[in-house]
């Protein structure tokens, strides 16, 4: 992580004082940082339209010097771009590609298609500048080699009583997923374009979702053959917001896959949004 571009692909920002924060405090560790132009546009409530914010995307994966794409904010508008990207400027140019929120539309795709490990973390507006020192190290040493703990595993007993430990070392597939919502939002398009070829670990996570909508998405993961098929455990992330029936829901979701389950609260649209690398083989 020597020479970072920021660039925002969904939605615009209100202010640019979030971002020049990141830009310093990454500076203060020698890290250069360019802020492309459409981090300073807006359309609608996006950060200029889909060509300028899809130009942003081109040439930082053009851009030699760079090699670490963090983008502002999530929002909304990446999925108006994956039809339109031109998915060998990446596979000619590999870059780390770090974002959340919204931006798991772009982690899966990049990854469908050109097989690079991307990153569900912490953007450059929104957490960045918050981090310790501590944090930060960690951050940038996950995102550099990779890196994901993974925690113990446990199967649901039918009726919820208790849980079964599950053997990790049986478990095998690459970490695959991010915001629910936006995991959910892709399935108007052939599963081809987004569902791995691997056997995936399915993290997932949300904010301000009833329990009502976490439900209705989570049924629709379970009628989405393709992608149900691949699942072979869920790690679940913070929801925040939700109401009184997320664990029994939460529950019944692993019950229908027959999959073990983990939490990792730590994957959120909170400050404490750790790194996961979609992709990964465990």
């Amino acid at each position: 992580m020597k020479n970072i571009a920021i660039i925002a692909p969904a939605g615009n920002l209100e202010t640019l004082d979030n971002l020049q924060q990141a830009k310093s405090f990454l500076e203060n560790f020698g890290i250069g940082v360019t802020i492309f132009p459409g981090c300073h546009k807006k359309f609608r409530y996006m950060a200029g339209n889909d060509e300028i914010r899809l130009e942003d995307l081109h040439n930082a994966y053009l851009d030699n010097d760079i090699d670490t794409i963090i983008c502002a904010r999530g929002g909304y508008g990446a999925i108006r771009l994956l039809d339109k990207i031109d998915y060998d400027i990446i596979k000619k140019h590999p870059k780390k590609f770090v974002g959340s929120s919204d931006i798991t539309a772009l982690l899966v795709s990049i990854y469908k298609n050109t097989g690079q490990v991307t990153y569900h973390a912490k953007m450059a507006a929104s957490s960045i500048a918050k981090m310790s020192l501590d944090e930060f190290y960690q951050y940038k040493n996950a995102i550099e080699s990779d890196a994901y703990n993974l925690a113990k595993f446990n199967r649901f007993t039918q009726g919820f009583e208790g849980n079964d430990e599950y053997d990790c070392s049986m478990l095998r597939g690459i970490l695959w997923g991010g915001n629910l919502a936006t995991i959910v939002s892709l399935f108007g398009a052939e599963p081809k374009s987004y569902v791995p070829d691997e056997d995936i670990i399915l993290f997932i996570e949300d904010i301000n979702e009833p329990d009502y909508k976490i439900d209705r998405m989570l049924t629709q993961i379970l009628r989405n053959k393709p992608l149900r098929d691949r699942i072979k455990g869920v790690i679940f992330g913070e929801f925040i917001g939700a109401g009184k029936y997320l664990d029994e829901i939460l529950k019944e979701f692993t019950l229908a896959l027959g999959v073990p389950y983990t939490y990792d609260l730590h994957i959120t649209h909170g400050d404490k949004n750790t790194v996961v690398p979609v992709g990964k083989l465990l």
